[in-house]
């Protein structure tokens, strides 16, 4: 996703807040008060041309929003999904083990996700030509990554980044064939969803247990009846 999209539905998400804080100034700043160009949420400062004013009242992207609550949005058309992992305060003990992932899976696959989303965002260009060997080179990257998997997040990671590139290799080939492009996009927002939570759980460490790629949905799943089958 670009990073100046801009939703002002999106928007409306922190409208009340940043309306909140200025309402808070001291009655004798109003006539000198300086126009917002910061918000700050847990720490992370949000700037620039993602703090916007639409008749006088502040909005922040729905991008920057995400980054800033450490979750991910994927946009298709009309439709956004934004997702904001659980708090790591919320796992504990086994739970908390299961969702984590090796720091030597991490350093080997951190960059695959971002290769991905960059290859689709060259398959959806109107007549794009993409090597066949582009997509067997990502393969080969997950494979490699696999040969440092130790954890069961670890794995369920693998399985998404793998589900993530061959959906996107089959809408190519599709839309290369002539296939409807609403038929052939199919199955793409759970793509993007599999390679931009991969992605964020690659850089912080762990799964949050709350993830609605289907693969890892479908591997958390498995974790919890293995979990409850063992007590």
């Amino acid at each position: 996703m670009r990073r100046h999209f801009l939703s002002f539905m999106a928007y409306a998400l922190l409208a009340s807040a940043v309306c909140a804080q200025e309402a808070q100034q001291p009655v004798g700043e109003h006539s000198k008060s300086v126009p917002l160009t910061q918000v700050t949420i847990e720490g992370k400062q949000i700037t620039g041309e993602d703090v916007v004013r639409k008749n006088g009242t502040a909005y922040v992207s729905l991008p920057a929003l995400s980054r800033a609550l450490g979750g991910s949005v994927v946009s298709q058309g009309p439709v956004a999904v934004l997702s904001i992992p659980a708090l790591p305060e919320t796992l504990c003990g086994e739970t908390a083990a299961a969702l984590r992932l090796s720091d030597s899976y991490r350093k080997a696959a951190v960059h695959i996700p971002d290769e991905i989303e960059a290859l689709r965002a060259q398959a959806l260009k109107p007549g794009a030509l993409i090597p066949a060997a582009s997509f067997d080179d990502i393969d080969h990257q997950i494979a490699e990554a696999d040969f440092r998997a130790k954890t069961e997040a670890d794995k369920s990671v693998s399985y998404a980044l793998s589900h993530a590139n061959s959906t996107l290799a089959i809408m190519y080939y599709k839309l290369r064939r002539g296939v409807p492009t609403d038929y052939a996009k199919q199955d793409q927002m759970d793509s993007r969803l599999c390679a931009i939570q991969s992605g964020y759980a690659l850089e912080v460490g762990r799964l949050s247990g709350k993830e609605s790629c289907s693969v890892l949905q479908e591997s958390e799943k498995q974790a919890e009846a293995k979990k409850a089958a063992s007590n």
